[in-house]
């Protein structure tokens, strides 16, 4: 693992997860489809209902405070409980879950660099028997610092010292492509970079050694010194984006959670193509 990052801490690779497994106190959260996780996932690992955490009765937005703890409950989760998150999809979803526990007060969550692509690639071991936990105990507190609403872009935007970080497609972007919006286009001020780009482009897609992802937010005039406000369509790449940049050493990144299929379904919040 490449350890010149801010936050090396925030990722674990494939050997130290092999020597940590059963050890009582570690949860291994496979972020993928459930379907997935039954054919086949790393030993010890629980996998969520709903692996992008969104409330039910709206989901533009993260689970409710009683929604969310319920749901760590289930995977045996407590607020002292070390959580390692793991998906196939480029830590898509296990940036989205370290992400919600973050918000949620919890600070402890790291993300296999490289996730189950890698972990199949190093010939590491899997089964197909379903994990059995006791249920956890998880105090949500939320920490809205690192949460933007709708109302909170629009007062920051264009803002000296605060930069809005587009990570959706270029077909987005542009306005090509409207998701099923009821609008179509992007921010006024906002850069623009695919979270894809935070990944090496290969099978494993572990993410770009930090010298790179160093060279590439320099030329976005995304830098340390900012508040970076990450945004996609529904605050999952968003999410993503959010753990690149924390695991950079920034220290102040919010998400859009909401993000477009919030913004782009309002009348009140502006839009340029």
């Amino acid at each position: 693992m490449t350890m010149d990052y801010g936050r090396a801490e925030m990722l674990v690779d494939g050997a130290w997860l092999q020597a940590h497994l059963g050890d009582p106190n570690l949860r291994i959260v496979d972020c993928d489809p459930v379907d997935a996780y039954r054919r086949a996932h790393i030993p010890g690992s629980v996998v969520p209902r709903d692996n992008r955490f969104k409330d039910p009765d709206n989901i533009r937005f993260v689970m409710k405070p009683a929604q969310f703890a319920a749901a760590m409950a289930e995977l045996g989760i407590s607020d002292d409980t070390d959580v390692v998150a793991y998906d196939a999809s480029g830590s898509l979803n296990a940036g989205r879950l370290w992400w919600c526990l973050t918000y949620y007060g919890y600070t402890k969550a790291r993300v296999l660099n490289g996730g189950w692509n890698r972990w199949l690639q190093e010939g590491r071991p899997m089964t197909m028997e379903e994990t059995k936990v006791s249920a956890g105990k998880f105090t949500p507190r939320a920490d809205e610092s690192v949460y933007a609403s709708a109302e909170y872009v629009m007062s920051v935007l264009e803002t000296p010292g605060v930069v809005v970080l587009d990570v959706r497609t270029d077909g987005e972007w542009e306005g090509t492509n409207s998701r099923g919006n009821k609008r179509a286009g992007r921010m006024p001020g906002a850069v623009h970079s695919e979270w894809t780009n935070n990944l090496v482009p290969d099978a494993a897609r572990c993410f770009k050694p930090a010298s790179e992802l160093k060279s590439m937010l320099d030329g976005l005039g995304v830098t340390p010194d900012q508040e970076i406000v990450t945004v996609c369509q529904g605050g999952i790449r968003a999410a993503q984006a959010a753990f690149t940049l924390r695991l950079m050493g920034f220290d102040r990144v919010r998400n859009y959670d909401g993000s477009f299929g919030d913004w782009a379904n309002r009348e009140d919040t502006p839009l340029l193509k």
